[in-house]
This record gives structure tokens, sequence and C-alpha cells, in this order.
């Protein structure tokens, strides 16, 4: 499998720096005209390829119409909405703090978490004006159909995978609307269908400010337990049944940590002689592909192959605006030090791209052999719009190799 070495392409770019001593208010459009110029001097650079899903023709059109309406009010929200994803989903833009501290402040919020699916909006929480599963058909007159269609040009995963979209706007949509739709709402006009007198209503609510819709958006029922998210690795039994759950919410982690949570895991479904297990994956944004490799050797009886590569278009980094981990301004030696590392383990091919060669390669068990605690029994996968990266690497080999049952929506692609 072949894989794009744009995680790199995140960590530089998650915390540029739009200005130093920032007062937001006071921002104006030259400025922010010139962050994005930086950006797409950046961009063009080191982004391994911008314009796989939509052509640069096309990015410029939608570019040009959003840097009129900056033009017009140079606001951050404004801004935001210029900064094109290219259908990458690896590529992500966060704010500085001064900007959250103004979200935070500035905005009103729309008062309920949604859940998003099939291009439907239901409530998502108990207890409030309207019922948890009520439908959503439109807000401030904006049917649902024509929100999203606006959401999916600034969120979205590889090809504006709709299903990444809705995933990720269920997460903490009152937030998403305010940063794309409107920031300022005094009063939320909502149509409705009733599931249960399946009749149409109209309803205005007020808003909320952030920290009541963080609290709401904790509560939130579907699609999973959020206390189960709080760790990387989740494990549950169900003995009347016989089937064990292991919730994996990311690949990010070393392998020995990971290794004896999924080796007692498996060990206790074996001993107990479990019938099924089912591994969920739904919130699994990726990580390192070896651990998904890790996960896999628990539930297969041979060795399988554990191939795939990073692609990089450039080894040499763009020094301006980089920021190291800590927020300050990346050294000469930092920067130096990951070259030299690139340069070690990156093979420049006929077609001018850099391809991880065998040294990058260290470590990797290519023909990765079952863990001696593995199942051989009935496995089930679950992933979702939010399955990703190095989960769905995970879920290819269980689709190839034809292990079990995949339950769920179209992953993030990636």
């Amino acid at each position: 499998m072949t894989k794009s070495i744009s995680f790199l392409f995140t960590l530089l770019f998650t915390n540029l720096c739009l200005s130093q001593d920032i007062k937001i208010e006071e921002l104006t459009f030259d400025d922010y005209l010139f962050d994005l110029s930086i950006l797409d001097s950046l961009i063009e650079k080191q982004h391994p390829n911008p314009y796989k899903f939509v052509s640069k023709d096309e990015q410029l059109i939608f570019r040009n119409q959003a840097i009129k309406n900056l033009k017009k009010s140079p606001t951050f929200s404004n801004f935001i909405k210029c900064t094109n994803r290219f259908g990458d989903g690896h590529l992500i833009y966060t704010p500085k703090d001064e900007f959250k501290d103004y979200m935070i402040d500035k905005y009103t919020y729309f008062p309920f978490p949604v859940i998003i699916r099939d291009g439907r909006m239901f409530v998502n929480i108990k207890g409030h004006e309207l019922k948890y599963q009520t439908e959503i058909l439109s807000i401030q007159n904006k049917s649902v159909k024509d929100l999203l269609r606006i959401f999916n040009k600034h969120i979205h995963g590889d090809g504006y995978s709709i299903t990444s979209t809705e995933s990720n706007l269920s997460e903490f949509f009152p937030a998403n609307y305010a940063n794309f739709i409107e920031s300022n709402v005094n009063k939320f006009k909502i149509e409705y269908l009733s599931y249960e007198s399946n009749k149409t209503g109209n309803l205005t609510v007020d808003p909320v400010d952030y920290y009541e819709i963080y609290r709401r958006q904790l509560l939130a029922i579907q699609p999973t337990n959020r206390l189960e998210q709080e760790k990387a690795i989740v494990s549950r039994y169900y003995k009347s049944r016989k089937t064990g759950v292991i919730t994996v919410n990311t690949f990010y982690f070393n392998e020995s940590s990971a290794y004896k949570e999924m080796s007692a895991f498996f060990k206790k479904i074996n001993s107990e002689k479990y019938k099924s297990v089912i591994i969920d994956l739904r919130i699994n944004g990726g990580g390192n592909p070896n651990m998904a490799a890790l996960l896999f050797s628990f539930i297969i009886d041979s060795n399988f192959k554990n191939s795939f590569n990073y692609k990089m278009k450039n080894i040499r980094i763009t020094r301006e605006n980089l920021l190291s981990d800590n927020g300050n301004p990346a050294s000469d030696d930092e920067i130096e030090g990951f070259e030299n590392f690139l340069y070690q383990r990156f093979n420049k091919n006929e077609k001018g791209r850099y391809i991880g060669n065998e040294r990058l390669k260290e470590g990797v068990l290519e023909n990765f052999p079952p863990d001696k605690d593995s199942f051989n029994g009935d496995v089930y996968l679950m992933v979702g719009g939010k399955t990703f990266s190095a989960s769905v690497f995970f879920a290819k080999l269980f689709k190839d190799h034809k292990r079990g049952k995949i339950i769920g929506i179209e992953t993030f692609l990636g």
C-alpha cells in the first residue's frame, strides 16, 4: 500500500503563525491577504499533490469568490473560508489561541448537539426544547441539504467525502455553524419533523454561549460513548453473549503499551472461549500503520503482508513561520536535523518525487506474523466517517484477508 507523507505536512501547518501580537478586531483585509499568500506559497512548495481532487483553476474560482467576501468584511470567519483544504484529509489548519478566545467571547452557538447521516440531521441530546431523535429540516430558512453543501467545501475527508463531512460536523456542529454560516445569531429559527407524530413544526430558540454548548456536546448520545473516547484502547466483555469489544480510538501510541492492552484483551477472550470479537474503529483518526498491523496480528492465523510507503514532493523544509512542538519559532538546528532525517530516508525517483527507502522502513515487519494469542473466532469491524489513514489501512487488511464482516458507513478514505 502506498501512503502519502502528508501527515508531515499537517505538522508543518497546524500551528501556522498568522501574526505575532494579534489584536483580532484590528486585522485588515491586507493582513489576511498576506497570510493567505504565505500559506499558498508553503503549500505549493511542500504539499505532495495539492490538485489531486480539485484542479488549480477550480480552486481559484472558489478562492477568488471567498476573497471578494473577505474584502467586503475582513473578519476571521471570512478568512478561514478562504483556506481551501484541497480535498486532503491530512491537511489541517488550526487557529492560534487568541482566535479561539475570540470565538468563545464573541460568538453565539446553535443550542443542540446533532448527528448527521445520509443528508439528514437529528437532535442528539435529551431534555431540551426539541426531543432526542427529532429531525431538523432547516435552520434560519436554509435546508439541511444546502447547509451540508456549504460545509462540504470546508470540512471533508480525502476527495470531499460527504460521510466524513457528516461525521466531523456531528462531532461539534454548533462551532462549525458559527465558523462557516453565522457567528452572531440572536434567535435560531428551526423547522423540524417529529418522529412521534410525523408532522412538521417550527420553533424559535435562543442561542447559547460556548461553555454551555461544550457541556451539552459532552452529553450527546450518538455515535459513541464519550467515556470511551478518553483512552486510546478500551476493552469490554459481554460474558452472556461470549462477545468481546475492543475500541481503538487512535494508532498514535507506542508498541509496548498498545501490545500490553491488546494482549490482555485477547488472552481473556481466548481463555474464556469467547465466540466473537467486535473491533470498533469508528473514531480512529489513524497514526502509525505498524500499530494497525499489530492489532491485525491478533485476528489472523498466518503471516500477512504489511506493506506501505511514504512519498514526498520536497525534502527541503520551508522555514518561514515554522513553529516547533512547543509553539516557539523552530530553530535552524531543529530544521536541519529534520531535513537530514528526510535526506537519509527518501530517494528521488524518475518523476522527481521522493520515495521512502529501506532506511525509512527500519523496524517494519513487512512479513508480519500472527500473535501467539491470536483469535480465530468470528470478528466484526465497525467503521465510520472518522475512520481515517492508518485505520483505513487496517480495514483494507481486514477486507483483503476476508477476516469478517465490516459494519458502518464509508470511511474517511486516507
